[in-house]
């Protein structure tokens, strides 16, 4: 593992965690020591912020399964062997309960928990803003199964098979490898680098919007479903029954490419076709 790549990775989930401790000024809190054996200063009088890391070996073939309740879970995948984590845990002065990073017993690659210690005391009402904010760093070929509650779904740069699930978070994903993505009040947007035969992704939301982007020179069998707008750069056959606002869709792009499934209940569809920049990534903006 280049140990820059990890740097940024770190750096890019610290500035996008929320910071509650910000809400209110006053003296410097001092969180508990992490287990990396780090404290970390935030101007509060109420709230502490707590850093945390751990790294696991994976298991050839294994999936990494993580079901996180407790916040924002952000993924890139890089030149590595092992699952390396951090997290930022946000918690009241007074809440008893530590954060703890663990691989459950009788997993492969574990299925990882990221948590506060559940205790049979009784909970105070200022402490339930308390939450967890995690950062992956996968090997480039692991598969993946990642769920949230609320919380935002970040994957990046993976070559292998992702399960993408969350109740109402936004769920943003780019790679080369089969996806499946739902989201039941957020939106998806999904950028599918390798679109050949065998590929797949299946992204759908209930209220959300969809947007799926596919590059020049894209090979794919399309299907799409919305009681909401449809947009693509694409030649579509849509069909309607009369009186319904539901709208069934198929695009078809060259011969044998990947089987794509978009499907949303009410929010808006969008297929865009990406030209690549002859440098650099193709998500750059050109100047």
């Amino acid at each position: 593992m280049r140990r820059s790549k990890w740097g940024a990775v770190a750096l890019t989930f610290g500035l996008a965690c929320p910071v509650a401790a910000q809400e209110s000024a006053g003296q410097v809190a001092v969180g508990p020591e992490s287990p990396s054996g780090e404290a970390t200063e935030v101007d509060s009088s109420a709230w502490l912020i707590n850093s945390l890391s751990d790294s696991f070996t994976v298991a050839e073939g294994a999936t990494l399964r993580f079901a996180h309740t407790w916040g924002d879970v952000r993924v890139e995948a890089g030149e590595t062997d092992r699952i390396h984590v951090t997290a930022l845990a946000q918690y009241h002065r007074d809440d008893p309960r530590v954060p703890s990073i663990r691989v459950s017993d009788g997993d492969a690659a574990g299925r990882l928990v990221v948590e506060f210690a559940h205790l049979e005391i009784a909970e105070d009402e200022a402490w339930a803003k308390r939450r967890i904010d995690v950062g992956l760093l996968v090997p480039l070929g692991l598969e993946i199964d990642i769920e949230t509650d609320r919380g935002v779904i970040e994957v990046k740069k993976l070559e292998a098979p992702g399960r993408l699930a969350s109740d109402r978070g936004d769920i943003v994903y780019d790679g080369t490898g089969s996806v499946s993505a739902r989201t039941e009040r957020g939106s998806l947007r999904a950028l599918l680098r390798q679109t050949g035969e065998g590929r797949s992704a299946d992204l759908s939301t209930l209220t959300g919007d969809i947007w799926c982007i596919l590059l020049e020179g894209a090979q794919a069998d399309v299907t799409l479903e919305t009681r909401g707008t449809v947009t693509t750069d694409y030649s579509v056959e849509l069909d309607r029954e009369a009186g319904s606002p539901l709208k069934k869709g198929r695009i078809r792009i060259g011969e044998g490419g990947a089987a794509i499934t978009l499907t949303s209940h009410s929010g808006g569809v969008r297929l865009q076709s990406l030209i690549v920049p002859e440098e650099g990534d193709p998500l750059r903006k050109k100047r």
